[in-house]
């Protein structure tokens, strides 16, 4: 299988593990030198996006990185300082965002996106980060393939390696609860907790053993993981047990959105966008192109755009009416 078939196919994890059996994974120079601006760049392969308030930012191969300032409205690509692809973004607020990829980059904005900094870059590692969050401005963590977990007390300036797990799964998602509990998605059904900031982490009973690749805590509905040809479970105890949900796919779901007090949005290859209303009603809506979606996001109008193989597009979903969130 060759590397652009690989794109097309598969996604995150999935892309990741495939371009580094086949040798394919961009290493060295491209990552130390800055994205190609593209004109096509919004319809090319993206693998995340993150919001806050109106703006919202995109990442993906060859170090794309696309912003809105207008509610995603108008998209611009900005130049960044690394040509490797980006797996993850995320937004602390309007002006600090953080986003990560192959050969271990991470990059750092301050400015909503407008410029970015290479703040670390490992390519002999050959361990892609997948996902990176922030507590607040000083505190943040990294996950990625083989078990790679790095943590920043500065900002994101600068990163030590940590270890959660010896076995070296790979650490595919992380999200925090209310309370400031952290949360993990691995492989093989490994599920990890902390609940002090990350310091300690103790595995959680999987309720599957295949990969899981998304992890919401959702202030209302509890925590959600989701995976492989559509697992989907919910726990009310912070995972100590978990309750499936019927995901009448069985494309692999790659990302979930706590939507508004009442909805929680669900999305997948195959084109799969499912929404979750309380308490475990599931409707879904299947994209008509089929292509695979990676990430959701919602603007401050309740509008939701995702991407994936087809790029960036805003979605239009029936019983979601934008500008009912609060």
């Amino acid at each position: 299988m060759n590397k652009v078939t690989v794109q097309r196919r598969y996604f995150r994890l999935f892309l990741i593990i495939l371009l580094l059996q086949s040798g394919a994974l961009m290493r060295g120079s491209l990552a130390a030198d800055f994205s190609i601006m593209a004109p096509l760049a919004e319809h090319s392969l993206l693998l995340d996006i993150d919001a806050h308030d109106n703006r919202l930012i995109a990442v993906g191969e060859r170090g794309h990185v696309l912003v809105s300032d207008n509610d995603g409205r108008d998209w611009r690509q900005v130049r960044v300082p690394t040509r490797a692809t980006l797996t993850a973004i995320y937004m602390l607020d309007g002006r600090r965002a953080w986003a990560v990829g192959h050969d271990a980059v991470i990059l750092r904005s301050i400015d909503g996106g407008d410029s970015w900094q290479r703040v670390f870059h490992e390519p002999d590692q050959e361990r892609p980060l997948l996902d990176v969050w922030f507590a607040d401005e000083h505190h943040g963590l990294a996950v990625g393939a083989y078990g790679y977990y790095l943590e920043s007390s500065d900002g994101g300036r600068t990163w030590r390696e940590r270890t959660i797990d010896e076995e070296d799964y790979h650490l595919n998602q992380l999200t925090a609860d209310a309370d400031g509990r952290l949360f993990i998605a691995g492989e093989a059904g490994h599920v990890y907790f902390s609940d002090d900031d990350g310091e300690h982490w103790e595995s959680l009973p999987a309720p599957y053993r295949g990969s899981f690749f998304s992890i919401l805590a959702d202030d209302r509905h509890g925590l959600f993981i989701a995976g492989l040809r559509g697992h989907l479970y919910r726990s009310e105890d912070s995972g100590k047990s978990w309750t499936p949900l019927p995901a009448r796919t069985s494309a692999m779901i790659t990302d979930l959105l706590e939507y508004d007090r009442e909805t929680t949005v669900i999305v997948g290859l195959d084109g799969a966008v499912i929404v979750h209303s309380f308490p475990d009603q599931l409707n879904y809506h299947f994209q008509p192109n089929r292509k695979g979606i990676t990430a959701v996001a919602a603007n401050s109008s309740g509008e939701l755009f995702v991407v994936g193989e087809g790029g960036l597009a805003r979605i239009h979903i029936p019983e979601l009416t934008p500008g009912d969130r609060p």
